[in-house]
């Protein structure tokens, strides 16, 4: 299978203005991403989160948790083995991980 990629290159701003003007590339200010299980990264906002819960058919938002995770190398390359084998990525490398270490499942 041969697959043509396209090289983007985010135009420099260079300008004294402001520090705004600055920052380059296509992402300004702060903006918080959400990554998905297969790795689909998109913008969060309201509308998106909505939008989420609807298609996985979210019935309860009180028992939806959030899992805070530290990336480091061992588990950047964790992520790039399971990324090759599983569709369930970050559930195959944090929860079960986790669950593993401490004896339970």
């Amino acid at each position: 299978m041969i697959i043509s990629a396209t090289l983007v290159n985010p135009p420099n701003k260079v300008s004294t203005s402001s520090a705004v003007d600055n920052e380059g590339g296509y992402v300004k200010g702060v903006v918080t991403y959400t990554i998905m299980d297969d790795l689909t990264v998109t913008a969060m906002s309201t509308i998106s989160s909505i939008t989420m819960l609807n298609k996985f058919n979210v019935q309860q938002v009180d028992a939806l948790e959030e899992k805070v995770v530290d990336v480091g190398i061992n588990e950047g390359v964790e992520i790039l083995k399971a990324s090759l084998q599983s569709k369930t990525v970050l559930t195959s490398v944090f929860l079960t991980q986790k669950a593993w270490k401490t004896g339970s499942k």
